[in-house]
């Protein structure tokens, strides 16, 4: 595709509520929500969005219906639709009928981002939000959007960690139905490289968290969003298995981000897929793993290109 090609894990379940805290339609660029509807009866949704400007439902998207068995398509960015021009547009989709699987497809045209990007929305909100794989450095450029949908004002904790040092930032305030940003590379002390980092709150569940990357290439700027991590649901516990659809099509290296969460030393193997089931990548055993650090994983052997992988660890991990 001439603005690159993008892929985003599918939903395990419809919900009655969708979250989306990045949206961005300057200098023409779209931002379209997907509303699927797989089920055989009508789905009512009310959508509400939220801008530097403060948070509103405008009534055209009130009782918004969507068919059965159909997908219905949202431009927030077309002429008219009430978001044209906005660098910060977070999303609410609540239905009152029915229950959806809903996603985006962003197209960046321009005011510092370029490329096309999918996303699934989060059906719901969370209390910690982890990151791995962040850079700061020359030709990236990165920012966190924190959506908070509640009615009330939430105070964040930002925790950048996989450094040597561990750097707490100052809390980030976000008032009730509201969105604020994080630039990683306004905080003192932390050094050209990669980080990781969680986000937390200290009351209930309440915000919805998502990275947006721009990274020149050869001349070639693409931008990307993705949300973070999040335990697992049901236990509260975080993963020691992970899985990857699809491995690169060709050799990469430090392709795979993997940081520890615990503060003990580690190991992480990776399996691929085969006709034969799960089978070690040579080596790709028992790679140490440091106590709260990433380690990255080149992708090389050409075995693996295009599998599905299974990364397995002694410790919790992201």
């Amino acid at each position: 595709a001439p603005y690159g090609n993008s892929s985003t894990p599918c939903a395990t379940a419809t919900s009655d509520t969708w979250y989306l805290a990045d949206g961005f339609t300057v200098d023409g660029s779209t931002d379209q929500l997907i509303l699927t509807n797989p089920f055989e009866h009508t789905v009512v949704a009310d959508l509400r969005f939220t801008t530097k400007d403060g948070s509103r439902s405008p009534a055209r998207y009130s009782g918004l219906t969507v068919a059965p068995r159909s997908v219905r398509v949202i431009d927030l960015g077309a002429p008219g639709a009430g978001a044209q021009s906005e660098p910060l547009l977070a999303v609410s989709v609540h239905t009152s009928q029915g229950r959806l699987v809903v996603g985006r497809a962003q197209r960046f045209l321009g005011g510092g981002r370029l490329g096309g990007q999918v996303t699934l929305a989060q059906p719901a909100l969370r209390d910690q939000w982890w990151f791995a794989g962040g850079q700061i450095g020359e030709g990236v450029t990165e920012e966190y959007v924190i959506y908070n949908p509640t009615d009330d004002d939430v105070q964040v904790d930002v925790v950048l960690v996989g450094i040597p040092t561990a750097v707490t930032v100052d809390p980030i305030e976000v008032p009730e139905r509201g969105v604020a940003t994080f630039d990683p590379a306004t905080v003192d002390g932390l050094g050209e490289g990669s980080y990781a980092a969680v986000f937390a709150t200290l009351a209930e569940p309440t915000v919805v968290v998502e990275r947006v990357t721009t990274q020149t290439v050869d001349d070639t700027v693409a931008t990307t969003v993705i949300a973070g991590a999040t335990s697992r649901p049901g236990d509260g516990f975080y993963p020691t298995t992970w899985r990857v659809v699809q491995a690169p099509d060709e050799p990469t290296e430090r392709a795979l981000v993997i940081h520890n969460a615990d503060n003990a030393d580690g190991t992480v193997t990776v399996y691929a897929i085969g006709s034969s089931g799960p089978v070690a990548v040579a080596g790709l055993t028992d790679i140490v793993l440091p106590a709260a650090q990433q380690v990255f994983v080149d992708l090389t052997d050409p075995l693996v290109a295009g599998r599905e992988l299974i990364v397995e660890t002694s410790h919790r991990v992201f």
